[in-house]
């Protein structure tokens, strides 16, 4: 760790200000009396990070672009060869940025040729044979092999977790856990799916995204005990809550019986947010909050006038009391958080945030049950429906009048 990542970390844990870092790092550039190379930026959410990430955004979205448009012109093995050249000018540029002293923009440029690998992957298995047209032609259709047709995309996914393991054994850059939380939260579910030939949807497909969402969330706290340097869990962390806001999508659209535990699981978010030191948790717990009081209104108390001043009389009470225990108890939030210098401590640790997982294993039997259930009532009302066009269709055809004989 270098004296400008020493600094951040310290701002980052409360030992230093933004206002102290940013002395010292002048300090430094008046001892250099300007012998020294220029020094980027610190890494925060300022506008050199911004650009950083505008930047990597357009050369992704050009190069897409360019291979959408000239995939057929340029062949597999042309496209292989376009991205193994640019992904080593990336890795070029990364040399080149780390020696000139500029570590977030060294970071961008190696997930630049790590953002090649897929595309690599995906032209080199076509231009070795081991992908075939016919192969593709087969796999389009709704019942294919399972083995044989996920071999691409599997292989496609792992290479790319490969290529940002050992890029972050190499650039101690956190965006780099990016496409590796991505393929934690989709493979699994994306396996499960093809392996049951679309047969998964409802219930059973929510408890499985449950099921994820809270082994990335292991994964993630795991991360946030052992690494201090930086923030490399903030992607699993988002990972895990967009899975658990799809699973439970999935539970509660399709089980109207569960909506009610909607309200108390939300308020644990919350909770686990502040322990947790996690704003993505607390997004998605009050996005559960507002998703309960929503089916409220427009199901429960559909029909009940008062509902509305009833909330807005709940959320004042609600604010008076948070007034009334900051007031009170000043150290209650400092104390669920523990000490910003060190990792978070969740009560229970990784058993806990794993119950959800277990929860869900339990109850995906009883999914399948109900995914049976609403698949039969579908087809029983497809039927009732077809049967009283038919006999729409056959009344009118005999109330119309006969041709009159000549």
């Amino acid at each position: 760790m270098n004296e400008i990542e020493l600094l951040d970390t310290g701002v980052e844990k409360g030992i230093i200000s933004a206002e102290q870092r940013d002395a010292l790092l002048a300090l430094r550039g008046t001892t250099d009396a300007g012998s020294a190379a220029p020094h980027e930026v610190a890494r925060a959410f300022n506008g050199v990070t911004i650009a950083y990430g505008l930047g990597a955004l357009v050369v992704l979205f050009a190069f897409g672009w360019f291979l959408v448009d000239r995939w057929r012109v340029l062949g597999d093995a042309g496209v292989f060869g376009l991205t193994a050249a640019y992904g080593a000018l990336f890795l070029g540029v990364s040399l080149v940025l780390k020696r000139e002293g500029f570590p977030t923009a060294q970071g961008v440029a190696t997930l630049l040729a790590v953002a090649m690998v897929p595309l690599a992957v995906r032209a080199l298995l076509r231009w070795s044979g081991v992908w075939t047209p016919e192969l593709a032609l087969a796999c389009s259709q709704p019942l294919h092999p399972f083995t044989a047709c996920q071999g691409e995309p599997l292989a496609i996914e792992l290479a790319t977790v490969l290529a940002a393991l050992l890029a972050l054994r190499r650039v101690p850059f956190a965006p780099l856990t990016i496409p590796i939380a991505v393929v934690c939260a989709l493979l699994p579910e994306h396996l499960i799916s093809e392996w049951q030939q679309g047969q998964s949807n409802g219930v059973a497909q929510g408890w499985r995204w449950v099921v994820v969402a809270s082994l990335i969330a292991a994964l993630a706290y795991a991360i946030d005990r052992r690494r201090r340097d930086d923030d490399y869990a903030v992607w699993f962390w988002l990972a895990a809550c967009v899975a658990a806001f799809i699973g439970a999508l999935n539970v509660l659209t399709n089980d109207a019986s569960l909506r009610h535990y909607l309200a108390p699981v939300a308020l644990l978010m919350v909770v686990a947010s502040v322990y947790l030191r996690r704003r993505t948790v607390l997004a998605l717990g009050v996005i559960g909050i507002f998703a309960y009081l929503a089916w409220l209104a427009n199901d429960v108390f559909k029909l009940t006038l008062a509902f509305p001043l009833v909330l807005a009389m709940l959320g004042v009470a609600i604010i008076i009391v948070t007034v009334w225990l900051q007031r009170r108890f000043p150290g209650v939030v400092r104390r669920l958080s523990g000490d910003p210098s060190r990792p978070p401590s969740f009560p229970g640790g990784v058993l806990a945030i794993l119950a959800p997982a277990a929860l869900g294993l339990l109850l995906l039997q009883d999914g399948h049950r109900i995914d049976r259930e609403h698949r039969a009532d579908q087809r029983s009302r497809s039927h009732a429906q077809a049967s009283r066009m038919r006999v729409q269709r056959d009344s009118t055809v005999l109330k119309q009048p006969l041709p009159a004989r000549r």
